[in-house]
């Protein structure tokens, strides 16, 4: 089990580096900028814009330091980065049955739950990476630009874990479908899909009313970072939800996977 966990983070310990130096450069920036805001100015703007177009910020307060902050880590360009992370991770076992790589694995005393357990450990190690870089460059950031002083450490950290396990949710949901896959490019496709299904949902609930009961279906509904960074803490629904999907998809795909040839 330690080799296949060795193995799966040295193959992809360059991709996760790059992904959380992005991020964290683009959460720094985010909070740099609003060294340059006028409050009252932005906030006449936001309030002039659609609802089609708030909704993009979960309709916090940008212009208060925690929601402007807060609106960096739902931005698309972060939830791009941590989708990334976790769908590509979700997926490795899924691409190391179709070259061969999970035969030759399996070919040593190792149960295919332990093969698969290492791949979900590594997932959710290169998740966490990404996360605290990103949280590294916000942090950076609130202790440079003095108008973010409001916005706590101890709220950063609070705000990043609820992302985290929501990406190791979807990473999860993505071990899930490779352990119905064959293919890599199949299980990246049901993990993409189902972030994006996420993200859909979640919009269109804050703008179309006959949306808005399916909000709570979507787990990106369950993460309101604005609200966190304010309160210094977040909801026990969200802790709730975001964990049981992933321990839920982790349990089925090792269900899935010990009852299945891994063999192409």
């Amino acid at each position: 089990m330690n080799v296949v966990l060795s193995l799966a983070l040295r193959r992809s310990l360059r991709r996760t580096v790059l992904l959380g130096v992005a991020l964290g450069a683009f959460l720094f920036l985010v909070g740099l900028s609003y060294a340059t805001v006028d409050e009252n100015q932005i906030r006449s703007l936001v309030e002039s814009l659609p609802p089609a177009i708030r909704a993009f910020v979960k309709g916090s307060d940008v212009a208060s330091p925690a929601g402007y902050l807060g609106s960096g880590f739902v931005h698309p360009i972060t939830l791009a980065l941590m989708a990334a992370t976790g769908i590509a991770a979700g997926a490795t076992s899924a691409r190391d049955v179709e070259t061969g790589v999970a035969e030759l694995m399996l070919s040593r005393p190792l149960r295919r739950t332990s093969w698969l357990g290492a791949e979900i450990i590594a997932m959710v190690v290169q998740v966490s990476i990404v996360a605290v870089l990103g949280l590294l460059g916000a942090t950076i950031a609130v202790t440079s630009v003095d108008s973010l002083a409001p916005v706590s450490l101890t709220s950063l950290v609070i705000t990043i874990m609820p992302l985290w396990l929501m990406f190791v949710g979807i990473g999860a949901v993505t071990v899930l479908a490779s352990s119905f896959s064959r293919t890599g490019a199949k299980a990246i496709g049901w993990g993409t899909a189902f972030a994006l299904v996420a993200y859909a949902i979640d919009y269109l609930s804050q703008i179309w009313t006959l949306a808005e009961p399916l909000g709570p279906l979507s787990v990106m509904h369950w993460y309101r970072p604005a609200d966190i960074l304010g309160d210094g803490s977040a909801p026990a629904s969200t802790w709730l939800v975001l964990g049981g999907v992933a321990i839920v998809a982790s349990a089925l795909a090792l269900l899935v996977t010990s009852r299945r040839e891994v063999a192409p």
